[in-house]
């Protein structure tokens, strides 16, 4: 059903934008939403800080292109039976790998810092959490990706959407289990930008959080990292 989904999804993004010029949307967009973290019922503190970092890695908006981004973050955890509140800020770095566009191929730098709030609202059964959360933020992104999207737009030689201030926005199903007082699995699935479809596995332990998302590369399924491979950590500032 997800596959049939993305294939659907390509043919009508090909089929609008046939016979039109290319266009690019900043960096950010390629990678997945950050997760909502979850922690156990037995949180002394009301609000906790985590440091966080996540590595993407991930195809481009056309053949032959890629990226990479490493974000670093400051997130503040709130957790409570029936509500949950994340506020971030972010900052990141990499590379935009251009392609197919003549003088303008080659690797792309980019840079970027931003901001986002997520919060779900949950049902709650004895240990299990089903909840509904939104998660919206904006990001400022500069670098040779950014100055590349501006020139070849001026240019008339591709189509630049986003410009120097961007806006972010999913909305996603959230399920979260209490396995013990140390350890917390969740899984959700933000459907928005960045990332269009963001599903992720969230592992806390003590504190420590472990995260994961990936999509596959229906084109080629031999591509281990598929479409977009994004890998996260995140600790307590309390573990420190």
């Amino acid at each position: 059903m997800k596959q049939n989904f993305i294939y659907l999804f390509i043919i009508i993004i090909s089929f609008l934008f046939a016979g039109c010029l290319r266009t690019y949307y900043p960096a950010i967009y390629q990678t997945s939403s950050s997760p909502m973290i979850y922690e156990s019922s037995d949180t002394s503190k009301k609000m906790n800080s985590y440091y966080g970092a996540d590595v993407t890695i991930s195809k481009g908006d056309y053949n032959n292109e890629s990226i990479q981004l490493l974000k670093g973050s400051y997130t503040l955890v709130n957790t409570q039976d029936y509500f949950n509140v994340n506020p971030m800020i972010f900052g990141y770095a990499g590379n935009y790998k251009v392609s197919g566009l003549g003088e303008y191929d080659g690797n792309k730098t980019v840079f970027g810092l931003g901001g986002q709030f997520s919060t779900s609202v949950n049902i709650k059964i004895k240990s299990l959490k089903i909840g509904l959360g939104l998660s919206a933020g904006f990001v400022g992104e500069f670098g040779g990706y950014y100055n590349f999207r501006r020139n070849a737009d001026s240019e008339g030689i591709i189509k630049s959407e986003e410009k120097l201030f961007s806006f972010m926005f999913s909305a996603f199903p959230v399920i979260s289990y209490e396995f013990s007082k140390s350890t917390i699995l969740s899984t959700q699935a933000n459907l928005g930008v960045p990332g269009l479809l963001s599903p992720s596995l969230v592992v806390n332990n003590n504190g420590y959080v472990y995260w994961l998302s990936w999509i596959p590369d229906n084109f080629n399924r031999n591509n281990i990292f598929g479409h977009r491979l994004v890998i996260g950590f995140m600790i307590n500032v309390n573990n420190l």
